[in-house]
Formats: structure tokens, C-alpha cells, sequence
């Protein structure tokens, strides 16, 4: 089966999914958001052959996707066409660190998100591990088998430590998360935990030049074992 196959599969098991405490990819905006991708960052990071995968929280939350200054008609066609909204300080810096470090655009990376559903509240709400760990299971190592990176970076701490739960692992701090030291792997896929790109996650990094060290770092490391 091609990779582009195996992923249409997780597609159609994220639409059958029931979960009553989360929002539906289909339920807001006539279902624009529900794309032939597991999430619809996908679309703007979809090399099935990438060397590097972004893995982020989640996608979007019901407050969100309904608030009025969010909700524009030029920025649901912008993040309709894009599977993301490029306002957002967020995606800016992560964009800005691949290229300053990795010398890489968003587009040669295959970017996902753990949670496949949308979180009811705000977009800094919580989202139990337990539904993260699922998720991490059901989608998350499934794609990363598929599209078989080098290197894995995930956004935030929590990011990272459900997959190390989902690999049977104990949590790692962010500041060992981010050591280049082959300490989690997966299908010959090193992951590594990085600062959330968003303004709180940076401040509590202890600023861009800390961030701006760790991404250094992780690129001197991929830089060593990428053999594409």
C-alpha cells in the first residue's frame, strides 16, 4: 500500500470517530476543515517523504473557530486553503526557526497535530493525557511509520510526553526533552521536545535566544545522521 494510501486510511478512522467530548473536524463552517488529511496542518507540511515531522497539540478549539475576529471571510479562505492561519504568531515562529536552523521551508516537512479533534473552550485549554495518549497511539505513531522521518520535533512538553507514554516511557522534562541524545526513538525516528512556538512558551524557554540554542542544537544533530 502507497504512503498516500496508508494515511487516507487514518482520514477515514478519524471520521468515524464518536467521541462525545470533543468537536468534529465537520461540525463548524459546513465542514471545510474536514480535508483528505488527519488534520488539516497537514496541508501546508505534506511531503510524504520529509526528513523532518513537526508534531503539534491540536488544531484548533470551538471558541476559536467562532470568535468573530478569527473568523474573517479572508482568513477562513486563507486557513481553508492553507490548513492553518498565518496571523498566528505561532506559525510565524515556527516557520522562521526551520528556515534559520534547518535551513528547511514548512512545505519539505510533514506537520501534524496529536489530537485530531477540535477542543471545546480556548485555544489554551487543556487537553487530558489520556486523550492525548489515544490520539498518540491511533494517529500520531501511525504516521510517523508511514512517512518514516529522521527526526521528530514536538511543540511543548506535553506534545512530547505522550508519545513517550504512548512508547511505554516515564516523562521527560523540557530541558532534557530538547537534548540531541537519541533518547526517544520510534521506527528509527528520533523524537525530541522543543518549546512551544507561541509567545508563552517561549517566555518560559527563558526567551528567543534560548529557543534559537535548542534548534541549533537539534539541526547540528539531524545535520549528522539525514541522508536524504
Amino acid at each position: 500500500m502507497s504512503k498516500a494510501s496508508s494515511l487516507l486510511e487514518l482520514v477515514s478512522k478519524r471520521r468515524s470517530e464518536i467521541d462525545p467530548a470533543y468537536h468534529h473536524l465537520h461540525s463548524f463552517d459546513e465542514g471545510i476543515w474536514d480535508c483528505e488529511h488527519v488534520v488539516p496542518w497537514t496541508k501546508s507540511a505534506c511531503n510524504l517523504d520529509a526528513a523532518v515531522m513537526i508534531i503539534g497539540q491540536d488544531w484548533a478549539s470551538e471558541k476559536f473557530l467562532r470568535q468573530p475576529k478569527y473568523n474573517t471571510p479572508e482568513r477562513i479562505s486563507a486557513r481553508e486553503a492553507a490548513g492553518q492561519d498565518e496571523y498566528l504568531p505561532t506559525n510565524r515562529r515556527l516557520k522562521s526557526l526551520l528556515r534559520n536552523h534547518f535551513s528547511m521551508d514548512f512545505a519539505q516537512t510533514y506537520a501534524t497535530d496529536v489530537l485530531v479533534f477540535i477542543k471545546p473552550g480556548t485555544m489554551s485549554g487543556n487537553v487530558p493525557m489520556r486523550d492525548m495518549l489515544y490520539c498518540a497511539e491511533a494517529y500520531t505513531f501511525p504516521q510517523m511509520r508511514i512517512v518514516s522521518p529522521v527526526m521528530a520535533i514536538c511543540l511543548g512538553a506535553k506534545t512530547f510526553n505522550s508519545l513517550r507514554r504512548a512508547l511505554g516511557l516515564q516523562d521527560l522534562k523540557l530541558k532534557e526533552a530538547c537534548v540531541p541524545s537519541a533518547h526517544t526513538i520510534h521506527n528509527g525516528t528520533e523524537i525530541y521536545g522543543v518549546p512551544h512556538t507561541g509567545g508563552l512558551g517561549h517566555a518560559n524557554a527563558g526567551g528567543m535566544e534560548r529557543v534559537d540554542r535548542i534548534w541549533a542544537n537539534l539541526a547540528d544533530r539531524f545535520s549528522t545522521r539525514d541522508r536524504r
